[in-house]
């Protein structure tokens, strides 16, 4: 299993289609996921800091996780079927699906370890050196213009 962090969030250009960024710690390698726009707000939100108003869902959780007593929690990347990732939050190691951009959100807030199969990495991560200035802009060029029907099982 790869552990995956939050790196951002992408507009694609062609669309207006956000997508979120998650890199393989320890790695070059990025997988895409997209989401809704209400999910990239709130995760850039998160990521940016810019947490202001009344708590976000995965705000409120985090800190009804607190008040129960800070269970034991981790992320999981499960699959990948129709365009679509699977992911379980895993809470004092019961697992319960949920979306992948929620567990990412509460991940950043709370600091848990994401993991993805290795399988999906190397079938969905894409490869961009960042002392390699140019690849990383055609990677970036990449997600302007992909499409989510590109990813076939």
């Amino acid at each position: 299993m790869a552990e995956v962090e939050v790196v951002g969030i992408r507009v694609l250009e062609d669309n207006d289609q956000p997508v979120m960024v998650l890199r393989v710690v320890g790695s070059t390698r990025y997988l895409p996921v997209w989401v809704d726009t209400v999910s990239a707000a709130a995760l850039m939100s998160v990521v940016g800091g810019e947490l202001e108003g009344p708590a976000l869902t995965f705000d409120l959780f985090s800190k009804l996780l607190s008040r129960l007593g800070d269970p034991a929690l981790s992320g999981r990347i499960t699959g990948w079927d129709d365009g679509v990732y699977s992911a379980e939050l895993v809470v004092d190691g019961e697992p319960i699906a949920a979306r992948v951009s929620d567990i990412a959100a509460l991940a950043f807030v709370r600091g848990f370890t994401i993991t993805c199969p290795d399988e999906l990495v190397a079938q969905l991560g894409v490869e961009a050196f960042e002392e390699d200035k140019d690849v990383v802009e055609e990677f970036k060029s990449f997600l302007d213009h992909v499409d989510p029907d590109d990813f076939e099982k």
